[in-house]
């Protein structure tokens, strides 16, 4: 077997060939600024459209948690009701305007 050295040179040697070359990269950086915009434009609308979903999210677990809250003290009140006289009693003197028999009553606002 004989084995031959092959040098490649770095620089072509014919200026066809490095004026095609340099057409060929020319190409390339062109179908790059091609091709980053339409990423971008491909990308953004999603972006925004996610970003658009996490503020509604944000703004409905804000009001989840205002009516569990609200939820959870009507629960109380409807415990106390249940099982509370006094609290029933003092729930119709201020809510409902109601007094016992012989009582008089006298409001200051």
């Amino acid at each position: 077997m004989n084995y031959q050295e092959i040098r490649i040179e770095n620089e072509p040697s014919q200026p066809v060939e490095r004026c095609l070359r340099g057409l060929v990269r020319l190409g390339k950086f062109c179908l790059l600024l091609l091709v980053v915009p339409v990423v971008v434009a491909v990308y953004r609308q999603p972006l925004a459209e996610q970003n658009r979903q996490c503020t509604k999210l944000d703004a409905m677990s804000h009001q989840r948690d205002e009516l569990t809250a609200k939820r959870d003290q009507l629960l109380r009140q409807l415990e106390w009701i249940k099982t509370d006289p006094s609290y029933l009693e003092m729930r119709a003197r201020d809510h409902e305007h109601m007094h016992q028999k012989g009582e008089y009553v006298i409001r200051l606002e």
